[in-house]
């Protein structure tokens, strides 16, 4: 059936790594029109970013000083159209409900009135809409939005959040009563979440399949001076004796963390600071998708080094599946289910399971077994699930139209 989606984001469009729902847009741009509303940019963004603009956030469209719409022409050939609307007052830090509710219905106004002012040009009538992790504008803009079908999309517990520690929970309850259906990435965040709403369904983060299998190398053909890698942030997620115990246990190997270090959080600073003093531990930042691919190349090991608590559990990681389609083993600790990839990544208990499992993978691995992982990862790709959420979202098309 022919009708549009209008994603309401939280990741912006702009940015180096990857982000599920860019990814599932980006998919589903290839099957029917797609409006990505873009992050919500305060105004202290804005001015920040007048002067210092790292993460290249779009100021003279925010300010409409350009057009607000863009086309954007994909990878994959489809088109996507990517709306940048007006700053919002900064009110995540509010406590006081009654102030936060108000600032928020103000902002929301504004919002609305860009996005039905675009949906207008567009002349889109028959739609969708997608509330991706940003529960106060799925409230805010719920109205503006009737009598459309509005689903929520989770990928992460957003009590966990640092942005959203004041209101997130409580934001993401009511708006889970309110949306017609419910979209999450993991099977726990499944099982956190069904209370909230009935009509709850899985489509799990996928890969980049064409780009991380750029980084398979037989490990025949590899060097031989070992190399265990993780890519991914540094964080509060950690399990930092298990990368104290690597560097211990293997004084030849190297150890490479690729990704942002979270150090302005004082637990995570006083974690990394003596990493960094292991000569064979060895931290290279943040690097663009691309940028990755050289350094999954050296590796011999992926690792996912993740404590076990209420926000990993309800985390399907991307970098298994990135870790798969370079052909690369993978260690990972019991953070959540990952029964699904059967005998392909190692699950460990304990840390000395753990060292166990990379002791294992390090003397015994094979150029057979890369086979078996990439096979695993193509049949993850993002292209597969772009496909899912297009089924799904036709399913609930056809099954709210009949009901209403």
């Amino acid at each position: 059936m022919k009708f549009d989606v209008v994603c309401v984001a939280f990741p912006a469009w702009e940015g180096d790594y990857v982000k599920s729902t860019i990814q599932l847009m980006s998919e589903l741009a290839a099957h029917r029109r797609v409006l990505y509303v873009d992050y919500q940019y305060t105004i202290k963004d804005v001015v920040q970013a007048i002067f210092k603009n790292p993460f290249g956030i779009p100021v003279a469209r925010i300010l409409g000083l350009k057009k607000r719409l863009r086309s954007i022409v994909l990878e994959n050939g489809a088109t996507i159209y990517v709306l940048s609307t007006p700053p919002v007052i900064p009110i995540n830090f509010i406590k006081k409900l009654s102030l936060f509710d108000k600032l928020l219905r103000f902002n929301s106004f504004w919002q609305a009135k860009t996005i039905q002012t675009t949906l207008h040009e567009l002349k889109s009538k028959e739609y969708m809409v997608i509330n991706a992790f940003n529960p106060s504008y799925g409230i805010g803009l719920y109205e503006s939005f009737k009598p459309h079908i509005q689903t929520y999309y989770c990928y992460d517990e957003i009590g966990a959040s640092h942005w959203a520690k004041e209101h997130g929970p409580r934001l993401e309850a009511q708006y889970m009563k309110m949306a017609h259906y419910v979209i999450v990435s993991s099977e726990g965040l499944q099982n956190s979440k069904k209370l909230l709403n009935n009509n709850i369904y899985t489509i799990k983060n996928g890969v980049d399949f064409e780009l991380f299998h750029k980084a398979f190398i037989p490990l025949s053909q590899k060097n031989p001076k070992k190399k265990i890698g993780y890519i991914g942030t540094i964080d509060q997620r950690i399990d930092y004796d298990i990368l104290k115990r690597l560097a211990l246990e293997f004084p030849d190997t190297e150890i490479i963390i690729v990704g942002r270090v979270l150090d302005d959080m004082s637990d995570v600073k006083i974690q990394t600071d003596p990493l960094k003093e292991i000569p064979n531990i060895k931290f290279e930042g943040a690097k663009s998708p691309s940028a990755l691919m050289e350094y999954l190349k050296e590796f011999h090991i992926g690792i996912i080094p993740f404590i076990k608590n209420e926000q990993t559990a309800a985390i399907y990681p991307m970098k298994i599946n990135e870790y798969l389609a370079a052909g690369l083993g993978v260690v990972a600790t019991d953070f959540a289910p990952l029964t699904e990839f059967g005998k392909a990544i190692h699950v460990s208990e304990n840390v000395e399971n753990f060292i166990h499992a990379v002791r294992d993978l390090l003397e015994n691995d094979s150029d057979d077994i890369q086979q078996v992982r990439v096979e695993i990862a193509q049949q993850n790709s993002w292209k597969q699930r772009g496909l899912q959420l297009d089924a799904l979202l036709e399913q609930f098309y056809k099954g709210y139209t009949k009901t209403s």
